[in-house]
């Protein structure tokens, strides 16, 4: 049993709008996986799929900045020492 395409529509290079009978499902090659699916609209299924990246940024954000703490703290001993 597969998803029943009424429509595709090509965003970019890689990411496609789909209709299809049970809603919008919107798909990023990229990252080969759907943004949004069973969205009413076309709308919903673009804030669903920019919902999505702001939690991932998030996450990513907080990784990084996790990192760059450790790597600063690093390298602050790592120049104290020398120091002394």
């Amino acid at each position: 049993m597969g998803i029943k395409v009424i429509s595709s529509t090509d965003l970019s290079e890689t990411l496609y709008m789909l209709e299809c009978k049970d809603g919008f499902w919107l798909y990023d090659e990229t990252r080969g996986m759907n943004l949004a699916m069973r969205a009413k609209t076309k709308e919903e299924a673009f804030v669903d799929a920019l919902e999505f990246y702001q939690e991932r940024l998030k996450r990513v954000e907080a990784n990084y900045k996790l990192l760059k703490d450790k790597v600063d703290s690093f390298v602050y001993q790592v120049s104290t020492e020398e120091d002394n």
